[in-house]
């Protein structure tokens, strides 16, 4: 598996001289395997996809705040109808699903309506691609701590797993299961959009601490930590400080980042 950052940044996507290093792009996250390409989340991000031409290509949506759906109607590569793209999530049921991204895309809200209009753009049950893919891989999903709800997801690949835990405010009556999921990954992103101090000020947002990332790796033993979901404010020279204090283990996420998992 393969994964390339097209979005990591939080909450509204950022352009300027201080946010060039790791990039403004909100929450796109793509994971390509042998056979398919998978999508997570549909940030502002998403418009620097290409989309596979021999690959079967799912979007899965961790939930629908506009930072995590906002650029889907940008990527031109959409509006090809030889370029199917299956959306899910696991966080309502598929009709839920739809309905929510035809309100949001579409008229008054939207020029157009992009679920009408578009038949290449297909909506299935998270159950449902769960069978489609056991053949090839596993695909699991977990609850995440996020107003409004948020669902995290595991890729496991023959023996490669990559977890994606982005948006959550870790608390510790979830500690157990969500290490029990992401336990021994190769590859975990975790929302870390706060300091401590940060967090202490931020109660309720939805987001976690990056110190709550060190902490939470001592059980869960993943091999390998990218830290996303930067704050909009945060700047590269931040950034970097931040980064030059982390363990070994733990990375900053930034756009056009690529790697083997």
């Amino acid at each position: 598996m393969k994964l390339s950052i097209h979005g990591c940044r939080g909450s509204t996507a950022t352009s300027s001289s201080f946010t060039k290093k790791y990039g403004g792009n909100t929450s796109c996250f793509e994971i390509k395997t042998d056979n398919h390409q998978f999508i997570f989340d549909a940030g502002s991000g998403f418009q620097n996809i290409e989309f596979s031409k021999n690959q079967v290509t799912y979007l899965l949506l961790s939930h629908f705040h506009h930072d995590h759906i906002q650029g889907l109607p940008f990527n031109s590569q959409l509006f090809d109808i030889k370029n199917e793209v299956i959306v899910s999530s696991d966080l309502f049921d598929i009709e839920t699903v739809k309905t929510t991204v035809q309100e949001y895309f579409s008229p008054p809200y939207f020029p157009i309506d992009i679920v009408s209009s578009l038949p290449n753009v297909k909506f299935l049950s998270f159950k449902d691609i769960q069978k489609q893919l056991e053949a090839y891989l596993s695909l699991e999903s977990i609850a995440l701590n996020h107003p409004g709800g948020s669902t995290g997801y595991k890729l496991t690949q023959k023996e490669s797993s990559f977890v994606y835990l982005c948006d959550n405010e870790f608390a510790e009556d979830q500690r157990r299961s969500l290490a029990a999921f992401s336990k021994n990954a190769d590859l975990l992103i975790w929302d870390g959009m706060f300091t401590e101090k940060e967090l202490a000020e931020k109660k309720g947002w939805g987001h976690s601490s990056i110190k709550q990332a060190i902490d939470f790796n001592a059980e869960a033993n993943c091999k390998k930590i990218l830290i996303s979901h930067h704050a909009p404010h945060r700047s590269d020279k931040e950034l970097d400080q931040i980064a030059d204090s982390l363990p070994e283990l733990f990375t900053l996420a930034s756009d056009k980042l690529e790697i083997e998992v």
